[in-house]
Order: structure tokens, then sequence, then C-alpha cells
């Protein structure tokens, strides 16, 4: 009788081990480093992705500029949006009058 007493305790104990295993995992995987800050660091990890993705195109863009100004290409074009001038080339440059004042309709008429 008593190796029947056994177990049952042996059996009530594994089922109470499970139960408190089973609860320890349900509150693990809700608390802040559980399901929900996976879901966010999936999220986060898609946005860098994303962004590595436009940054590399940037990078490919400026490197194909930089390889056409290191081989002579379009310096021509690079000084002009910058306000220089080629040698030998002849500068002009134009500057507006100054209006300090308008113009008075007596002085335009001569009344």
């Amino acid at each position: 009788m008593q190796e029947e007493k056994k177990l049952n305790w042996r059996r009530l104990a594994a089922i109470a081990a499970t139960g408190v295993l089973s609860v320890y995992t349900v509150l693990t995987l809700q608390g802040p480093h559980g399901i929900g800050a996976l879901r966010l660091q999936i999220a986060r990890i898609q946005e860098l992705h994303s962004q590595q993705g436009t940054l590399s195109q940037e990078v490919k863009k400026k490197q194909k500029r930089v390889d056409s100004l290191t081989r002579g290409q379009n310096i021509d074009l690079e000084m002009r949006r910058f306000g220089r001038t080629l040698p030998g080339e002849v500068e002009y440059r134009v500057a507006e009058p100054k209006v300090d004042a308008p113009a008075e309709d007596d002085e335009i008429t001569g009344n």
C-alpha cells in the first residue's frame, strides 16, 4: 500500500512541477523580454534593412560620381557649379545697379 501512495505523490509532484513550469513560461513570454519585445526587434531590424538598402544605393551613386571626377570627366561642370572657371577662361561678372528709392511721380512728369 505504501508504494501506491508514493506513486501518487510522485505523479502529483510531476503535475505540479509541470504546472509551475507552464505558468513560468507563459509569464516569461509575456514579459518585457518576451514575444512583444521580439516583434519590436524584428520590426526594427526590417526598418534598418530598408535604410541600409537606401544608403547602399546612395553610396553607389556617390562612388560613381567620385570615379567620374577622378577620371577627369565632368570637372568643368563641377567647377561651373561652384562658380569657378577653367584655366584660360575669362570670368565676367554683371552687377545689378543699386536703387536707393523709387522715383516719385512728380520727378517723372516734371510737375
